[in-house]
């Protein structure tokens, strides 16, 4: 039995796709008969008490958070309160065959990266994107991004034995930083493609549970509620549709965020705009079923689980042009790039869908099997067994 370490940023109940990665991923490892532990962090001003654990072994590391300045996106940007002296502790006398680290824009993921290589311990590295920094430019690119890249991106890559990126965009930028002997290996994200394949047909009985009538188009956002997403942004296209086209147009929104309220109060008194927290994985696919057009404008992806799943759902799909985004779309018939992503842009673009009913005409989707979990696991227990066996050399 191999004894694998994951070191995440990320994990349940803290939402968003470092941490449904993992999570969903490691419930399909178990399978392979593996002996799976997790590092991840936690704020240390925290005491709430997680209760909710579907995976038995995980350390939580307390961790001091950033504030939100000069980019908002740092407040999730966190440094070991103890300077990694547990987590080198438990790598030295953990006795792991694979250290597993997700993410390299973290310090939990660099000194993790540090203490296999200081005790030879084979690592695996999983890039969740390149840029993602500047939320308020499309791509997020930055000068101090692009001097991360060049000092620290670099350094972890010598540490890395294996490098899986979700798409070919996010391994082309990563060689540009290689000098060691990385191997790079293209594993997508997953989804939990039975749950939508084996309801799809309830579309109807779910747009009566959500109430989208049946005669309107339903546009689907869901993501973080700020800047880097694009759901400010969202809300305002929603707000000039349903202004112009209100018996034409439902518009649904899933997430939370530091722009909810904001976003509340600028779309108070429509009547054709849903908002909601959070949901389940029992229960996220019905919204997907239940919608007709997918929009994600975001400025910045790697390889975002709401593309994954809104293909499932056989949805049209509006997208920005990030990260590994239109890689990933490349086969999938039902589509559209914007090209902007301000909120004239996007209300255009989605009117456009409505003249021309293309999300009415085109085929459905069929290659769905390559993202499905099990399949997912099933390449990366392999990259375990191919890194395991590096200890022998």
């Amino acid at each position: 039995m191999l004894r694998i370490l994951h070191v995440t940023p990320f994990y349940p109940p803290f939402k968003g796709g470092i941490s449904n990665l993992v999570h969903n991923l490691c419930k399909e490892l178990y399978k392979f008969d593996l002996d799976i532990h997790i590092i991840t962090t936690r704020n240390i001003k925290s005491n709430e008490k997680y209760k909710e654990r579907t995976l038995d072994k995980v350390t939580e590391i307390k961790s001091i958070y950033m504030l939100g300045w000069p980019y908002s996106t740092l407040k999730n940007f966190s440094f070991p309160a103890d300077l990694g002296i547990k987590l080198n502790s438990i790598i030295k006398q953990g006795s792991f065959d694979v250290v597993h680290v997700h993410g390299h824009h973290y310090p939990i993921c660099w000194l993790a990266l540090g203490s296999a290589h200081k005790y030879k311990v084979p690592t695996v590295l999983s890039l969740h994107g390149t840029y993602a920094l500047n939320p308020l430019k499309l791509g997020g690119k930055s000068w101090l991004e692009d001097l991360f890249n060049a000092l620290v991106f670099k350094n972890i890559l010598s540490k890395s034995n294996v490098v899986i990126g979700g798409t070919n965009q996010i391994i082309e930028h990563a060689k540009k930083y290689s000098k060691s002997r990385n191997v790079f290996k293209i594993i997508p994200n997953g989804v939990d493609i039975n749950r939508f394949k084996n309801n799809l047909f309830r579309k109807k009985e779910y747009r009566e549970k959500f109430g989208i009538p049946e005669d309107k188009i339903a546009l689907l956002f869901v993501g973080r509620f700020d800047e880097s997403k694009g759901a400010l942004n969202f809300a305002k296209a929603a707000k000039l549709l349903l202004e112009q086209y209100a018996n034409k147009f439902e518009i649904v929104m899933v997430g939370e965020g530091k722009l909810r309220s904001e976003i509340k109060s600028l779309v108070k008194g429509l009547n054709s705009i849903n908002i909601y927290e959070w949901q389940p994985p029992e229960i996220i696919h019905e919204i997907y079923i239940a919608s007709d057009v997918y929009v994600l404008p975001s400025n910045f992806e790697g390889l975002p689980l709401t593309i994954l799943e809104a293909m499932a759902a056989n949805l049209y799909i509006v997208y920005s042009n990030v990260g590994g985004v239109q890689e990933i779309l490349q086969s999938y018939p039902r589509k559209m790039l914007l090209n902007n992503t301000t909120p004239e842009v996007i209300s255009q673009t989605c009117i456009s869908l409505y003249s021309e009913s293309k999300y009415l005409n085109e085929d459905r989707f069929k290659n769905h099997s390559k993202f499905d979990w099990k399949n997912i696991a099933r390449e990366i227990n392999s990259v375990y067994l191919e890194t395991q066996q590096l200890r022998n050399i």
